[in-house]
């Protein structure tokens, strides 16, 4: 056989083997779910506080977000599947209303997976902000406490169900696109795939 030929055969061989599968790789939604963004591709990772494999997929999501193309929108659910995961849910809230995210996202699953402080107790929660410098712990609890939020918990639960949720990390892609567990590198491959395949539809 041809060097040529050959080399040309495992090319194809290897995007064969590189090719997402469904059922494997990721699954589609029961009921596809509306985008907030449209004209975009859109991105949710489903995530929890106290997952160690969201701890985990962490850096690589961060680092991942910050070389999106303009057409993909990237945002972050906490998921609620009972009330005593609804304080996490008003904490992240918290985050978003406050523009705290960006500076307290990675703190605050470094402190319930590795330093094993319970953020889900708002008194533990409280000591925990008191330490967090540039933070005025006292509106950030005026928000926690607000009406507001309230609201945002009870979106929080809905989407939960609305997507299907059973497992953190999840990434859903374009409403429709849920991935499955693989470990951080593969699962942003997987991302990357199912955002070009939403490209085409």
């Amino acid at each position: 056989m041809k060097k040529w030929l050959f080399a040309a055969l495992l090319m194809v061989a290897g995007v064969a083997q590189a090719a997402i599968v469904e059922g494997k790789d990721y699954v589609l939604l029961a009921k596809p779910q509306p985008v907030a963004t449209p004209g975009k591709v859109e991105v949710i990772e489903f995530f929890s506080y106290h997952c160690v494999h969201c701890f985990n997929l962490e850096p690589s999501i961060a680092a991942w977000s910050k070389k999106l193309p303009k057409d993909v929108s990237f945002r972050r659910e906490q998921i609620v599947w009972g009330k005593q995961m609804e304080p996490l849910a008003r904490l992240f809230a918290t985050f978003n209303i406050t523009k705290t995210l960006d500076r307290l996202h990675t703190p605050a699953l470094t402190a319930m997976v590795q330093q094993r402080i319970n953020l889900a107790d708002e008194a533990e929660m409280s000591k925990w902000l008191a330490t967090q410098k540039g933070v005025d712990s006292k509106a950030f609890m005026q928000v926690y406490k607000s009406f507001g939020v309230n609201s945002q918990v009870a979106r929080a639960t809905q989407i939960t169900r609305d997507y299907a949720i059973q497992g953190t990390p999840t990434i859903v892609v374009a409403g429709k696109y849920a991935t499955l567990a693989a470990e951080p590198a593969q699962l942003l491959k997987v991302v990357d795939e199912l955002i070009i395949k939403a490209r085409s539809k």
